[in-house]
Order: structure tokens, then sequence, then C-alpha cells
């Protein structure tokens, strides 16, 4: 099962090396590759997740109790990664914070969706697109709310869940969401030509993001910081998939809902996690070295804890 499960992610993870390498070898700068992750993230990803979900009346309903695993795995491992950063690593508050935040936010979009359809076809998006839709909003919120109790001792909560919520709503990976839902329930269809070019723009969202991908981590280099670098990667990788893959047991998910989620725990560190880190001035380079590791081990470890898992 690992070697099947590794010979379908593995081209995914080889256009990321061939970004990573073609960033290295200067035929390419980090300017293209932010221009190439704006046009996935903004037109590419939002319009395959339109296509797909414009289709919902003909894919399974997705089960909402997906969010309870999912999202329960983070705050567990949120929770034990504070604990960690404070007997541990004698991290402060916001150190804390971030380290623990390393530990459970993923690359949910530019990896999830590619490796998602791979290995689990179309049917699986609308259950993973429960935690798309969720992810961002509560991470942030989260992480924000435990930086701002570390800083003030009283954060103002209902502004932060305010302008977090604003803040999803004008995501475009939303946006797609809800804008494909929506016109799937009209039972419409769009005009020939508008739905090739649809086709089009959708299909090309994996190639691109991927290789994004790639370029992003060409600008980090292992530095400081190597260890606290380890136990993030060990926590992103091998904690949190075992914790989801307890909680939906414990909830009784079904086959297709539990791979979904177990997948999106299995994925390495998202640069947000990296932003976040900037935006708070705290452990800039071991979420780098994270971000770089749990990336390049992730071609071996998701296939290997699917299978493992027996999920696969």
């Amino acid at each position: 099962m690992f070697a099947q499960n590794f010979l379908v992610a593995f081209p995914l993870f080889a256009l990321i090396g061939l970004g990573f390498l073609c960033t290295k070898l200067n035929l390419l700068t980090d300017s293209v590759g932010t221009g190439l992750s704006k046009y996935a993230f903004v037109i590419a990803l939002p319009m395959l997740l339109f296509n797909v979900m414009s289709n919902i009346t003909h894919l399974p309903p997705p089960n909402w109790f997906i969010a309870i695993a999912f999202f329960g795995s983070c705050f567990i491992v949120f929770v034990i990664g504070r604990v960690i950063g404070d007997r541990f690593l004698k991290l402060n508050g916001e150190g804390q914070t971030i380290f623990g935040m390393a530990g459970v936010f993923s690359n949910n979009v530019q990896l999830g969706i590619p490796i998602a359809i791979s290995l689990l076809g179309q049917e699986a998006l609308p259950s993973i697109a429960v935690i798309f839709s969720l992810n961002g909003f509560l991470m942030w919120t989260l992480a924000t709310i435990a930086i701002e109790i570390s800083r003030n001792k009283s954060p103002s909560i209902k502004k932060t869940i305010i302008k977090g919520t604003w803040s999803t709503l004008k995501n475009p990976i939303v946006v797609g969401i809800l804008a494909g839902t929506l016109w799937g329930f009209t039972g419409l269809t769009l005009p020939t030509p508008v739905q090739t070019a649809a086709n089009l723009l959708g299909n090309s969202a994996s190639t691109v993001a991927l290789f994004a991908v790639g370029i992003g981590l060409a600008k980090y280099k292992l530095s400081t910081n190597l260890g606290f670098s380890l136990w993030i990667t060990l926590l992103k990788l091998g904690v949190q998939p075992l914790i989801v893959l307890v909680l939906c047991q414990l909830i009784g998910l079904g086959p297709l809902e539990t791979k979904a989620t177990c997948l999106m725990a299995c994925l390495p560190v998202g640069v947000n996690v990296y932003i976040m880190s900037q935006e708070f001035n705290v452990l800039q380079g071991a979420t780098a070295n994270a971000l770089l590791i749990t990336t390049t081990l992730a071609c071996l470890t998701v296939p290997l804890t699917l299978a493992v898992f027996g999920l696969m």
C-alpha cells in the first residue's frame, strides 16, 4: 500500500522539487513564485473548487462532524505544543503559541487539494471543503487570541472573531466553495465556452500551486533553532495524524471522511505559520526550518501514514 500511495503522490512532490531546483539553478526568481502562488490562490484553485462544488448534487454530502475530528485534533496538539514549549523549550507565551500553531497549521490548499484529488478522487472534496472553509478563520483566531492573552491579558475576543469572519468570507478559496455550491443547487449549467474556460483554469491549479511551493521553499535555509523545528516536525507529521485517526474512530466517521480528514492532518506545515511568526516576531527561523523539513519529508510520510493506518 505504501508503494502504491507513494507512486501516486510522487509526481506531485516531484513538481515541488522541480520548482525548487529551477530556482536554485537561477532559472527562475522568487518573484515568479510569488506571481504563480497568487494566480493559484486567487484564480485557479477557487475555479477548481467552483467546478467541483457546482456538481454538489451529484457528490456525497459532507459530514460536518469532520470539523470536530480535524479541529479537535488541532486544539489538542496546539495545547501539547504549548506545554512542550513551556516545560522543555522554555519559550515565552508568544513563542509557545507560534510553536503550538506550527504543529497544527497544514498546507491544506496548495498541497491538500492536489493530493486529495490524486489519492482520494473528487468525491473527497466536499469533505475537505469543510476544513478549507473553517481552517484559516479558526487557526488565525486561536493564534491571535492566545498571543493577545500573553501580551495584554485582556484580548478583544469579539473584535478578533468579527475580523476573522470577514477575512474568511473574503478568502478566494472560500468564495470558490460557496459560489460553486450555490450554483450547483440552482441546477443551471454554464454555457459551453464559459465552462471550457473554467475547466482550463481549474485544471491548471494543481500544477501551478505545487510548482509555486517549490519556488517558495528555495528561499528558506536550515538555520538556528533546528531542535525546535524537529519538535514541530514530530507534532505535525506524527502526533496530529494519530490524534485525528483516534477522533475519527470515536466519532464514527465513514471511510471516505476518515481518509480525507487524516490526509489533511498528514500534510506539512503551511506557510501561514511562517507569516504568523513574522507578524508576531517570534520563532521565524524555527518555523522556516519546519516548513522546509516537513514539506521534504511529506513525500514519504503522507503515503506511509495512510498505509500504516490502513486507509489506502
